[in-house]
């Protein structure tokens, strides 16, 4: 019980410890699991948002190096030279995938965007006109009361704004006045998305201003008649030699050149993003404000919502991102984009599902590995306190194995030294030498089993316990063990009664034999000493293809049969007769070494029946 007890508080300890600390693991890896989607989905929103980002610098860069004249429909390229204006680059729609369109809205908040020309409708971009049209209506809507410029300085400063490490590229170079008949254009023109100053010529300026007007004279010169025959003119009148021009004046000398006007102006604000309402919905849109001498603008540009969602659709592979203001409040993994926007990803719902299902079989990996090495350790511990049961057992039917051999062994001997002393020094009763030789003997008999089956004991636990049954007579074995055992059993009032046919063949053997009837024979003398019937039965017949031997007495039985045939066991109290408990186990040892078997048997009535099955001769 003690063993137990301190197995059991071992066993607790050690497996509520690893329990504790095994388990917190498991939480720790189960909830890195159900998070690794998570963790994975921001790290990509991060990725996806430094892209997308990079794609918005690049836009943003090309389109600050935009001049601002590029916003109307018709413009002057100040390089040109001369008169003359043409579409802008932008009439024919956005120049970028990620652009839904341009604007440009004056202090009045009236709205232009450059593929729309009102005056003109021919040079309108007719293939989406009606997108085109819609795109004009909605910044009217939405985004020219907010982004009208006020009147007066919009740039107090001209300073560039720190920008990112981007690649140079290679500056525009702008002729000379003069050169090829370029008008006259300097100042900064800075690739980068910073605050940029120009200088441009009068007429360059006026031309840009009044491209409409520009345009108008281009046409109405283009389109100017050649006389030609018909109505009110004869062929005469134009076959008719021309005539001969007056003589020359004389040229009066050529005035001094006017001094040229002094260059305008013009100064860029850098693009800005801002987060507007627009369409129904919430758009991201770049502005920059252009301070000119006739007044203030607004330009810029509408990022197509739609094409930033096919961008990212194109990117995000099986995840889903949405881009949405940073005012929107989700719980996905999310990245900033542009101040104001940011990306989220929702983690694909597979693999959500597949990381609650991972998630899963690491708890149940652990619990069956815990049950199992549980059991492992409880069978152990089991194990260690049967052996420790076992072995105080052992020790317990040894102590009290040898207490007994000491008394079995001191009768006799107690017996032997009496007789022999009393043979010595001559005294008792002269006429009764013989039988106290005959007690002499039957003491030394008795001593002679004990040692017996104490040898007996000692081979059955080598396993080298041998015998050579051959066949024989048993009723001769039988009646002479009786006649052998008679003497004793007269003198202790115990009676015999044989009851064997003449002749009864058996394969056995002989000591074998007398060592087991001996046995049993001696227990049926020791148990009937109380009894009122002494009566020892020893009977022999056959039973089918065997012969049975039969040791019955009329003591008072047997208590306890289901250990009667193991070692050290005994089937009665403790207060019964002394022995060894060695008797029955190596009586069955020898009668099953022989090839039949040794049985209790409960008789009718009182006592108890011993069976000696022995195999006949084929």
């Amino acid at each position: 019980m003690i063993a137990a007890a301190l197995m059991a508080v071992v066993l607790v300890a050690l497996l509520g410890a690893w329990f504790a600390t095994g388990w917190h693991d498991v939480r720790a890896q189960e909830t890195a699991i159900e998070d690794a989607p998570v963790v994975a989905a921001s790290a990509r929103a991060g990725e996806l948002a430094r892209e997308l980002r990079g794609e918005l610098d690049q836009l943003v860069e090309r389109e600050a190096a935009r001049p601002y004249f590029h916003y109307q429909n018709l413009f002057h390229d100040p390089r040109a030279g001369g008169e003359g204006v043409t579409p802008s680059p932008l009439a024919s729609g956005p120049a970028d995938p990620l652009i839904l369109g341009y604007f440009q809205i004056d202090q009045h908040a009236q709205v232009t965007t450059p593929s729309l020309n009102d005056q003109f409708p021919q040079l309108s971009e007719t293939v989406h006109l009606v997108e085109h049209r819609a795109f004009r209506e909605a910044v009217a809507q939405h985004l020219a009361q907010v982004l009208a410029p006020p009147h007066g300085t919009l740039i107090v400063a001209v300073e560039p704004k720190p920008q990112p490490v981007h690649h140079p590229r290679p500056p525009i170079v702008v002729p000379p006045p003069g050169a090829g008949g370029a008008a006259n254009v300097t100042g900064a023109i800075d690739p980068t998305n910073a605050t940029q100053t120009f200088q441009i010529d009068t007429s360059a300026y006026v031309q840009n201003t009044n491209a409409n007007a520009v345009y108008s004279r281009q046409s109405n010169v283009a389109n100017e008649t050649v006389v030609t025959p018909g109505a009110g003119v004869s062929s005469a009148e134009v076959a008719a030699p021309p005539i001969a021009p007056p003589p020359p004046k004389p040229i009066p000398p050529r005035p001094p050149p006017a001094k040229p006007p002094a260059p305008i102006t013009i100064t860029v604000s850098s693009l800005e993003w801002h987060t507007l309402p627009f369409s129904g919905g919430t758009s991201l849109v770049a502005v920059r404000e252009v301070q000119t001498p006739d007044g203030n603008l607004a330009q810029g540009f509408v990022v197509d919502r739609a094409a930033l969602t096919s961008w990212l659709a194109n990117h995000a592979g099986d995840l889903v991102a949405q881009l949405h203001p940073r005012a929107a409040n989700t719980s996905a993994p999310s990245a900033e984009l542009v101040p104001g926007w940011e990306l989220t990803i929702e983690p694909n719902p597979r693999e959500l599902a597949t990381s609650v299902t991972d998630a899963a079989k690491v708890a149940t990996t652990f619990v069956v590995r815990f049950v199992i090495v549980g059991a492992i350790a409880l069978l152990a511990a089991l194990l260690v306190v049967w052996l420790v049961a076992r072995a105080e057992r052992y020790a317990r039917e040894r102590s009290q194995f040898a207490a007994a051999a000491a008394h079995e062994l001191r009768t006799p001997l107690a017996g032997l030294q009496l007789y022999g002393d009393m043979l010595a020094d001559g005294l008792g009763d002269p006429t009764k030498l013989r039988d106290y030789a005959r007690r002499m003997s039957e003491e030394a008999s008795r001593l002679g089993r004990v040692v017996s089956n104490v040898l007996g004991f000692s081979q059955l636990e080598r396993g080298n316990l041998s015998i050579d049954p051959k066949l024989g007579n048993v009723a001769d074995a039988l009646r002479e063990l009786a006649e052998h055992v008679q003497p004793a059993f007269d003198r202790a009032g115990v009676a015999i009664d044989l009851d064997v046919p003449p002749t009864l063949d058996a394969r056995f053997d002989r000591d074998a034999l007398a060592r087991i009837v001996g046995n049993l024979l001696d227990n049926a003398e020791k148990y009937t000493r109380d009894a009122e019937d002494r009566t020892i039965r020893l009977s022999a017949q056959r039973v089918g293809d065997r012969v049975e031997i039969t040791v019955r007495d009329h003591g008072a039985g047997i208590a306890n049969p289901a250990k009667l045939f193991q070692v050290f066991a005994r089937g009665v109290a403790t207060d019964g007769p002394a022995g060894l408990g060695l008797g029955l186990a190596l009586s069955r040892s020898l009668a099953e070494a022989m090839g039949g078997e040794l049985v209790f048997r409960v008789p009718e009535g009182r006592g108890a029946m011993f069976v000696v099955a022995l195999a006949m001769t084929t």
